[in-house]
């Protein structure tokens, strides 16, 4: 069992993921000191002020040589150049872990030149919202959603276990420990590609303004993911636009598909479409 309580623990990139983890972190783990290192200071100030953390900083170098358990919240990218930059700065025998929804490129990166007195565990907690920023943060974004390790041969088990055990207080459903390219080609058909369908929806040509009043449910559930940040999805998805495009691929296939039958006024094609996905949706519920 690890002793949070003795830890400090930071989190760099206070945004709507950082905050989420941050307040899960406050009342979940309840460590010795909470730190946060972000760009922005007025997001600092004001975590401090709502005693999220215990004390903010936009200079890395005074925070990470006193951090046990650092948590990478920004940009697949950034984590690479985060901790290539300030490697020198972290504690000896620190635990470091990220957030990034890729997994490939940062393992293979950062496994290239971490130091090795410090444990980079890859981890991707599949939780979140539609929006940006500290102001959207929420622990229950973790809350009976699964949290995704891709460990490295470099990984101590103790510090594997205490990723999980972190995941687990946050209430999450499961920990699953995988290989960053299964990561990846899971997620660009589960993530990415939901929310490729759901832009491409939106800007369709067919989405005007008094589209509200004929809307249901469905659409928005199918859309709720387009109030997307571009910064965060562009650099996703250029990260991943191998996997991506196998399955955008895939996905073209069965629009395809179906024009034809529509073009063709195949009923029978259109049922046995429907009647696969419905056999499959109810095998997953079950």
């Amino acid at each position: 069992m690890a002793n949070f309580s003795e830890m400090n623990i930071t989190v760099v990139g206070l945004g709507m993921e950082g905050g989420s983890y941050a307040i899960a972190i406050n009342q979940y783990l309840k460590p010795k000191n909470l730190y946060a290192i972000d760009i922005k200071e007025n997001v600092l100030i004001a975590a401090e002020q709502l005693q999220v953390i215990t004390k903010g900083s936009t200079r890395p170098e005074e925070i990470l040589p006193k951090s046990d358990l650092v948590i990478m919240c920004i940009y697949p990218t950034g984590v690479i150049q985060f901790l290539r930059e300030y490697m020198h700065l972290f504690k000896p025998g620190a635990i470091i872990t990220d957030a990034a929804g890729v997994k490939r490129n940062i393992v293979k990166e950062i496994v290239s030149f971490v130091r090795d007195d410090v444990d980079f565990v890859p981890g991707h907690p599949m939780a979140g919202n539609e929006f940006r920023g500290f102001l959207y943060a929420d622990k229950k974004i973790f809350e009976g959603n699964s949290y995704l390790l891709t460990p490295t041969l470099k990984n101590k088990e103790s510090s594997l276990q205490l990723i999980e055990e972190m995941a687990l207080k946050f209430r999450c459903s499961k920990v699953y420990r995988t290989d960053p390219d299964t990561h990846d080609t899971k997620i660009a058909y589960a993530s990415q590609l939901m929310h490729l369908v759901a832009t491409a929806l939106v800007n369709c040509d067919s989405y005007t303004d008094d589209m509200s009043t004929f809307v249901g449910g469905s659409f928005k559930s199918a859309t709720r993911v387009a109030n997307i940040n571009p910064d965060l999805w562009t650099d996703a998805f250029m990260e991943n636009s191998d996997k991506l495009l196998e399955q955008l691929e895939k996905f073209n296939a069965n629009l395809q598909m179906m024009k034809t039958a529509l073009e063709n006024k195949d009923a029978d094609t259109i049922y046995r479409f429907f009647e696969t996905s419905y056999l499959k949706s109810n095998a997953h519920d079950r």
